[in-house]
């Protein structure tokens, strides 16, 4: 993202620094009425999908220098995921007065919305489409490599690296172990807690 477009420098809104939000902190639950949206001055944010047993996925992850949480405003008016702080995080909550005004008036952000939103909509694609074609362990691979790769500071657990894979946590346990037996994962990249 481009430097010039930080939340300072928009107009029609109401911004409101919440920081620090500490690990396993909520920002927005499933299902509540969104009116605002987010940008992470420093952290991690998860967004998490809970099914109606339960369970939920990590579907997405935003870090530092990212907004979030503005899917809504262009379509329907509640939060499809849940929120939660993976790294302690500073935050800033953009409300907009009106949101045709807001559109209307930060024209080269919304247009960076819009293209984030079309480039998560083909990742999620993506996803998916190695859901169906892609074993189970390809699929945790996959996601140990890419959630490595993509936030190294970040210490993975099982739980995690299942959930954004699609599996049961015991089946990315098997797997990771599996990898380890044979040397090609070492205990630097995941976590055994959770």
């Amino acid at each position: 993202m481009e430097m010039n477009l930080t939340p300072d420098l928009l107009n029609a809104c109401k911004l409101t620094h919440l920081h620090p939000l500490s690990k396993g902190m909520s920002i927005y639950k499933q299902g509540e009425t969104a009116k605002e949206f987010y940008f992470i001055q420093n952290g991690l944010v998860g967004l998490y999908h809970t099914l109606d047993n339960g369970k939920e996925s990590l579907v997405r992850l935003y870090q530092t220098g990212e907004y979030f949480g503005y899917r809504t405003l262009f379509g329907d008016s509640q939060y499809h995921c849940n929120a939660k702080v993976l790294v302690e995080a500073e935050i800033i909550r953009i409300k907009p007065d009106d949101i045709n005004q807001f559109f209307l008036e930060n024209p080269i952000v919304s247009k960076m919305l819009l293209q984030t939103i079309a480039n998560e909509l083909r990742d999620a694609e993506q996803r998916l489409a190695k859901s169906a074609y892609l074993r189970t362990l390809d699929r945790v691979i996959d996601s140990i490599y890419f959630l490595t790769q993509h936030f190294p500071y970040y210490n993975w657990t099982y739980r995690e690296i299942a959930e954004y894979a699609g599996c049961e946590t015991e089946t990315a346990i098997r797997i990771a172990n599996e990898l380890k037996r044979n040397g090609l994962l070492t205990d630097v990249l995941i976590h055994k807690h959770k």
